[in-house]
């Protein structure tokens, strides 16, 4: 019996392959470091007695003569802290820190958070008020100013041609750049008085009942405008949502309408024309999260809902809760019995569906590859442009994997596959390496790593490759477009994939997160600790 005991849990251990926060008390730090503009000039200056922060702003490139937004490049304040947009703008702000602290009580701000990548339009007089809020609500003002830079070809004459009535105002405009854009002396000889048209603009816009995020990026002639909603309830149809709030700048107009449903399942255009004729473009797409993403529900050492993920775990435990200084998360560890490698490992998949006996399992010539006694992907039929990782690594030499395939079948479970069945690989976003900061092996698909927070963890983002892989991407040494299978047994499960072009409609989506690279090969170093705290897909 005692033997019989130790190959059942030597049979699990070979075959275990490739977060939000709990509350101990709320934190008071509401404390600004550090902010930073895609379109600033050098670095900021930052004056934490007098809560001011100074900004240079670059020369405008392209079309463009003034700055009329600014991008959040990064932020760096006290954990767990948000940033907030003050809404009513401030006729003094005071210098001594006691009064300070009492107008931060006072102001209203709003309730979005600001986060990187976000845009915020600079009013006339050049200056932004932000508020610090942390986790226990203690807010914290700041003063950010602007200074604008000489344009090129901005002189007293063209400044004074738009009016003669409204002249001094308007060579004040020229100068500061609040309103105009692009074009900005067009606007300025065909509206009304010589006051600058605002330009079209798509202010706010909500999908299905949800806020969407602005994101804006340089394309070397000005700005291309993005509108993303990342959380839609799960699997909703994406081609057929309704628009259920608009909002334009005075006097504009768009090609959407409040009530009216339309296809956001992939980069819709929607125009928005100005007063003047002007148009301005964005895309707009929509999307969702897996259940449970966020890796905070358990039942025991299994992750919920057990409808989307699944693990190797049943006598040997390599995979279990992780939860330690507020994190909760996955905690996937790489043990090794007689020189014979388990990975820690979640994935979106059925582990051993067609019920393999525990004895058979354990023979690695009977099963070369673990992975062909798992029915990996869940259905899915979104098209995201990035996935962050929460995370922390300790490979102790070894690699670990996070790595997401879209993938289009003509059936759904891989135990039901026909041979004329085919499954297309649509989309891959993959991150292999030694270490959790990107610097163990080149990843093309990393676009960035951030620094540890105050539990260890990093974010990493991946952008999702549609069609062919980057050069370099670990898929090329994976088992993903294996033309055979390693097993000749009956049971055994073919997950391959064929590589398509990315045009295809995608149906499922695999996930995998392994503390070891290749412990479907039974290869790993015993200790490597991958822990994950919440996986999010960005539209």
């Amino acid at each position: 019996m005692k033997n019989l005991k130790f190959c059942f849990a030597l049979a699990f251990a070979l075959v275990a392959c490739t977060a939000d926060y709990d509350t101990f008390g709320e934190s008071d730090y509401n404390k600004l470091n550090d902010i930073e503009f895609s379109e600033q000039n050098g670095s900021v200056s930052v004056y934490p007695d007098e809560h001011r922060i100074s900004v240079s702003l670059a020369e405008p490139t392209g079309k463009k003569s003034t700055w009329e937004f600014v991008t959040i490049k990064s932020v760096d304040m006290s954990h767990m802290a948000s940033l907030h947009l003050v809404e009513d703008g401030l006729d003094e702000f005071p210098t001594d820190s006691e009064s300070i602290d009492s107008l931060a009580k006072k102001i209203a701000y709003s309730k979005k958070e600001l986060e990187e990548g976000d845009r915020i339009r600079i009013p006339e007089s050049g200056v932004v008020y932000v508020v610090v809020v942390s986790e226990s609500g203690e807010p914290s003002i700041w003063k950010v100013e602007f200074s604008m830079p000489m344009v090129k070809g901005s002189s007293s004459s063209k400044a004074s041609s738009s009016s003669k009535s409204k002249g001094s105002s308007s060579s004040k405009k020229t100068s500061s750049s609040s309103t105009a854009s692009s074009s900005s002396s067009k606007k300025s000889s065909s509206s009304e008085g010589g006051e600058p048209a605002e330009p079209p603009e798509l202010k706010s816009l909500e999908i299905a009942g949800v806020t969407a995020v602005l994101d804006s990026v340089e394309d070397g002639d000005g700005y291309a405008y993005h509108f993303h909603v990342d959380s839609l309830d799960f699997r909703v149809d994406l081609t057929d949502l309704e628009v259920t709030a608009v909002e334009l700048s005075d006097g504009a107009e768009c090609d959407i309408d409040v009530g009216e449903s339309y296809d956001f399942s992939g980069n819709r255009e929607v125009v928005v024309t100005g007063k003047d004729g002007e148009k301005r473009v964005y895309t707009v797409k929509a999307g969702y999260q897996l259940p449970g993403a966020d890796f905070n529900g358990w039942k025991g050492d299994n992750l919920l809902p057990d409808s989307i993920w699944d693990n190797a775990n049943t006598i040997l435990t390599t995979t279990e809760k992780y939860s330690s200084g507020g994190v909760i998360g996955v905690r996937m560890e790489t043990d090794v019995l007689l020189g014979k490698v388990a990975s820690g490992s979640a994935y979106t998949a059925d582990f051993n569906p067609n019920g393999v006996g525990t004895l058979s399992m354990a023979n690695a010539k009977t099963w070369p590859d673990g992975n062909e006694l798992i029915n990996f992907g869940k259905r899915f039929e979104a098209r995201p442009e990035y996935v962050e990782f929460k995370f922390s690594y300790a490979g102790k030499g070894d690699s670990c994997d996070l790595y997401i395939l879209l993938e289009s079948r003509s059936g759904d479970k891989n135990t039901a596959r026909q041979a004329a069945d085919v499954n297309t690989l649509v989309a891959s976003a993959w991150y292999r390496s030694t270490t959790d900061d990107n610097t163990g092996r080149e990843n093309p698909d990393v676009v960035y790593v951030s620094d540890k927070d105050e539990n260890g963890m990093r974010t990493i983002r991946l952008k999702f490759a549609y069609g062919a892989p980057l050069e370099g991407s670990p898929i090329e040494k994976s088992s993903v477009f294996a033309t055979s299978l390693q097993s000749s047994q009956k049971s055994a499960i073919d997950n391959s994939l064929v590589e398509g072009d990315g045009t295809d409609a995608v149906t499922h989506i695999r996930v995998v997160m392994a503390s070891s690279a290749a412990g479907n090969f039974y290869e790993g170093t015993d200790g490597a600790l991958l822990i994950v705290d919440e996986l999010r897909l960005i539209y």
